[in-house]
């Protein structure tokens, strides 16, 4: 496991009060309250750590992954542009851009997960949407490099190896 995550471990989740868990048009989801400006903190997940990939977990490293605990956190949808994502040193979600009143918060699956246990169909709707959420390995080299700046620590070493990998059969 990454000596950082094993440094910083957190007994309980924190989520801002400018947020809330709600229904919202595809089920559950959490919203902003008031307006909230680009670089606030979001949620402090709770480490509760796993070594194998389910639907609602977040891969940290190859066999280490955020588990679900039924808190808030779990119910931060996936969009193709978020506008909140993972700070993997940290494990918490920050705010991407501002945000306003009512606005749903997402962030990107991509950005952590090497290999979806459980692959969906994306209706983000955006200009930059991928359609089939698989996992990292399965985007496009120009789709991984847009990625690349929010990736996880451990999809940054997958993806030089890609890169390695690519430059050899080029």
């Amino acid at each position: 496991m990454d000596t950082a995550v094993v440094a910083t471990l957190r007994p309980q989740t924190w989520s801002s009060p400018k947020i809330q868990l709600r229904q919202g048009a595809e089920g559950l989801g959490v919203f902003a309250l008031e307006a909230i400006d680009a670089g606030e903190v979001l949620v402090c997940l709770r480490h509760v750590f796993v070594d194998k990939p389910e639907r609602h977990t977040i891969q940290l490293d190859e066999h280490v992954h955020q588990a679900g605990t039924g808190e808030m956190d779990d119910y931060f949808n996936h969009s193709c542009d978020p506008n909140a994502y993972l700070d993997f040193q940290r494990i918490q979600f920050v705010a991407r851009k501002p945000l306003v009143a009512g606005e749903e918060i997402s962030f990107n699956y991509l950005t952590s997960e090497w290999d979806m246990a459980a692959p969906f169909t994306c209706g983000c709707g955006t200009p930059a949407c991928v359609g089939e959420i698989r996992g990292f390995l399965h985007l496009t080299p120009e789709q991984r490099d847009a990625l690349a700046p929010w990736i996880s620590p451990y999809l940054q070493r997958r993806h030089a190896e890609l890169l390695g990998s690519e430059r050899k059969t080029a």
